[in-house]
């Protein structure tokens, strides 16, 4: 039987109703979904926003904050006082400068300067894990030089053991960048006579030089960083001259020779020839390797390659020289010479002016390339006389 016609209609009206009603809440419920994923998106951007904005903040403030300690280890010695020097002259009241001096290190050359003085021994980690706390860059310029044959362990522990702590200590406190002072003795020569490179293979085993061993061992323990996630970049400087003698950090036994020969006190010289460098250059490699270097590689830092002739004869014609006529000494002569040395060495048990392994080093003729710092670190080389003027 058939609904009255107004049943049916009420019917209707009351689904159509009702269907209106669901659309309705279905669009508000739809608006309601918009709204709340506008409203996360919204959110998600702005949280994306404090995100960057706290990265860059960190970034600078890690990478660039000029209250950043800067750490430096031998800075009482040669060619680390004047990469301090060069420092603090760069980045006055900028940057604070911490340095690292062993107990019985002098450090009344760094009483008037504005920096921080811990001391700490490079073969206490526990003491240099202290010492770097707080770092965001090292200059690790400790080490020690000796050719004599007894100085071997001394060696490895120094430049070896050293090296290893302060590369584990950098690790542990996430240091950004370790700039590690090498030499060219952990090159060594090339294997065709030309001059060597960066990239020339260590083959200095079989002359079994302690000092040259060491410095070599020493870069391994920097690349050991590198694999473990430490930037460190490595500047291989060849003999270090150079600076005002009237500056005490200017000391060294380099320019002590360079001033007999200069007096004329000293008529004698080795057949073979190296590498020269002026000390403020090195310091200046060191700042750009830290600021342009490439983590992972070596820059070879020389500005002239000398034979130990040329050197003699330049230093002759300076004004105020004493230097006479010079005499080669044979090869044969020199290692007898040496070896006297190193007797007198063993007796006295102090470092002897000249070895076996240093009249050895002294007669063979090396040559380094500067290509790279020249190009990479963009230095640029003061010419010997200039240094040699400033010196003498």
């Amino acid at each position: 039987m058939k609904a009255p016609y107004f049943a049916r209609n009420r019917c209707s009206a009351y689904s159509h109703h009702s269907a209106i009603t669901i659309r309705s809440c279905r669009i508000a419920k739809i608006e309601e979904n918009n709204s709340r994923e506008i409203l996360i998106f919204a959110n998600s951007e702005a949280l994306a926003v404090v995100y960057i904005f706290a990265a860059g903040l960190f970034f600078y403030f890690h990478r660039f904050m000029p209250n950043s300690s800067i750490v430096i280890t031998g800075a009482t010695g040669y060619i680390g006082s004047q990469i301090l020097l060069a420092l603090l002259a760069r980045f006055p009241g900028e940057r604070r400068c911490r340095v690292i001096a062993r107990k019985s290190s002098d450090c009344s050359f760094l009483e008037s300067l504005p920096v921080e003085i811990v001391r700490a021994d490079m073969l206490d980690p526990l003491a240099l894990l202290e010492a770097f706390r707080g770092a965001e860059t090292v200059f690790h310029c400790a080490g020690l030089i000796s050719y004599t044959r007894h100085s071997r362990n001394a060696l490895y522990e120094a430049n070896v053991v050293g090296t290893r702590n302060v590369v584990n200590a950098s690790l542990h406190h996430k240091v950004r960048r370790l700039v590690l002072t090498s030499s060219i003795a952990a090159i060594g020569a090339s294997e065709d006579g030309s001059p060597a490179s960066e990239s020339s293979t260590f083959q200095e085993w079989q002359r079994r030089n302690g000092y040259m061993e060491s410095k070599h061992l020493a870069e391994l323990e920097g690349l050991r960083g590198v694999a473990e996630g430490l930037e460190v970049v490595m500047v291989n400087p060849g003999v270090v001259i150079g600076v005002d003698r009237r500056n005490p950090a200017s000391v060294s036994s380099s320019n002590e020779v360079l001033r007999l020969v200069y007096q004329g006190k000293l008529p004698f010289f080795p057949s073979g020839g190296t590498g020269f460098v002026d000390v403020r250059d090195v310091a200046d490699a060191h700042l750009a390797a830290w600021e342009k270097g490439r983590s992972g590689e070596r820059y070879v830092v020389v500005g002239s390659n000398l034979t130990f002739r040329e050197l003699f004869a330049r230093i002759g014609t300076l004004s105020g020289s004493s230097s006479g006529r010079a005499f080669m000494v044979p090869d044969a002569l020199g290692l007898l010479a040496g070896l006297g040395g190193e007797l007198w060495s063993m007796l006295s048990n102090r470092p002897s002016f000249i070895s076996l392994e240093s009249i050895r080093i002294a007669s063979r003729i090396l040559a380094f390339s500067n290509t790279r710092s020249e190009q990479e670190l963009g230095l640029c080389y003061r010419e010997l006389s200039e240094t040699l003027k400033t010196l003498l």
